[in-house]
């Protein structure tokens, strides 16, 4: 009778051993869609202290373990487009200039507003993308970026998209930093001005600056305040770098599967671009975990269980028939 109730307890567990090991697949399963939904949620974070001034980044230059192959990217077939576009707009001008000149353009081509693709999508293409804004198709500040970033990288004038992302998850805005003489400049395509408090400045300058932001002109003259809104979510945001095979979808590509692209984040804060993102990773790693747990318990207690079994045999038969 003792090992009849071992066996029943053996059961049992093994039943609600199997309940979790289902639970746990459902629940991660759910998880994993509701990350897909979220910003951000399916790429590959990487943290770095602080972004290095290179001497000279036109032939190339790189944040962390990304890089941007500007040689390379300004001979590229597939940035045709781009490159036409920038030769019948801009002519010969580089650096601020030329952002400058492209975001004027932008501004005429097409209105704000929300546009059918993004360069965050999995099947992003950038000519199509470019060729339907110019034909004025809305875009927000996500693609006016990477629109301007695409076409300067495409002349060989070193530029990177540079995006503002809150802890909170929501709001921020995406600019462009442009390689102008001795050093970084940060370029609002969508409000179409050089961003800085007391001059035009990189993004780590723009973090670490006291006064109001201004939106400034190419020749360095102030144009006018920046918008309080955008000028909040800049200096509230963290600084993240998306890598450059989003924006342009040619050269090397630095996430791997099944990630969908790389960002290279620079703060103090680590793995995360919002708290309900950081959330939904840390509980995603959890439920694997415990749904590895589960299935393994299954199985060595289905072990267990065969070597308590009582075996069959016409002598036991009789003597529980007699019992």
């Amino acid at each position: 009778m003792r090992g009849e109730f071992r066996l029943q307890s053996q059961l049992a567990r093994r039943r609600r051993l199997g309940l979790y090991a289902l639970a746990s697949m459902v629940v991660a399963l759910s998880l994993l869609g509701v990350m897909k939904v979220l910003p951000y949620s399916t790429f590959l974070i990487e943290d770095v202290a602080v972004v290095a001034t290179e001497p000279d980044p036109v032939r190339g230059f790189a944040i962390g373990s990304v890089r941007w192959d500007v040689e390379q990217l300004s001979r590229d077939e597939s940035l045709t487009p781009f490159r036409r576009y920038f030769f019948e707009k801009c002519g010969e001008q580089a650096g601020t200039q030329a952002a400058m000149c492209l975001s004027e353009a932008f501004a005429k081509a097409f209105p704000a507003g929300e546009p059918q693709h993004e360069f965050l999508e999995r099947h992003f293409d950038p000519a199509k993308s470019f060729e339907s804004h110019v034909f004025g198709e809305p875009g927000h500040c996500v693609n006016r970026s990477a629109m301007l970033a695409a076409t300067l990288l495409s002349v060989g004038v070193p530029a990177r998209v540079v995006s503002f992302s809150p802890i909170s998850g929501w709001g921020g805005h995406t600019l462009v930093e442009v390689w102008s003489g001795g050093g970084w400049t940060v370029v609002d395509p969508t409000e179409v001005g050089l961003v800085g408090s007391i001059r035009p400045a990189s993004a780590a300058e723009i973090k670490s600056a006291r006064g109001p932001l201004h939106l400034f002109n190419a020749d360095g003259s102030v144009r006018q305040y920046y918008p309080f809104a955008l000028s909040r979510a800049v200096v509230r945001g963290e600084v993240v770098y998306p890598e450059p095979w989003l924006y342009t979808r040619t050269g090397r590509r630095f996430s791997f599967w099944p990630f969908r692209g790389r960002f290279t984040q620079v703060g103090m804060y680590g793995w995360r671009f919002s708290t309900p993102l950081f959330s939904s990773r840390v509980a995603f790693v959890i439920i694997v975990f415990a749904g590895m747990y589960f299935p393994v318990g299954f199985i060595f207690h289905r072990g267990e269980m065969e070597a308590i079994e009582p075996k069959s045999s016409p002598e036991l038969a009789l003597e529980l028939e007699a019992t």
